[in-house]
């Protein structure tokens, strides 16, 4: 995919065809960094952080009487099994649990536009980050090692 500048901005990975030929593709920045970790290790490697969450956002926060309208709200999935925090993950050791709301990592306020996933894939595995964590409406600190996702 290329800008008007003729700029490479990203590859092409899907059409649906039925959408009225709606594409997807992989950012080109994305795919720099996979293209490296293929060449480095012979697999794409991502670190990962083994939460599932959800957004707070104003109308989240109003309905669910939280304290902040921001951050990542830590839960689980709406069917059995979908677990909250993935066990023996970087979270879990750390001692995050269900219903904490990571509210920063490394200084940097997690919102809508700038998600806990953005936040981490610019992380690699054993990168430590700092996160800030509203916990019982306590603020914490807490020291977390990423690690490789297994898929």
């Amino acid at each position: 995919m290329l800008n008007l500048a003729g700029q490479v901005i990203g590859i092409n990975s899907a059409v649906n065809q039925s959408g009225q030929s709606i594409g997807f593709s992989i950012p080109i920045n994305q795919a720099k960094k996979d293209i490296g970790n293929v060449k480095q290790y012979g697999k794409i490697v991502q670190a990962y952080l083994g939460v599932r969450y959800i957004i707070i956002n104003d109308a989240i926060a109003q309905t669910n009487k939280l304290s902040v309208n921001y951050g990542a709200l830590i839960v689980r999935g709406q069917n059995q099994g979908e677990i909250a925090i993935v066990p023996g993950s970087p979270a879990d050791k750390a001692g995050l649990v269900e219903n904490d709301i990571i509210l920063e990592v490394n200084g940097q306020k997690i919102n809508e536009t700038d998600t806990l996933a953005k936040k981490i894939q610019n992380f690699k595995s054993g990168d430590s980050i700092t996160l800030k964590v509203l916990d019982k409406g306590k603020e914490k600190t807490v020291k977390v090692t990423l690690e490789e996702y297994k898929q």
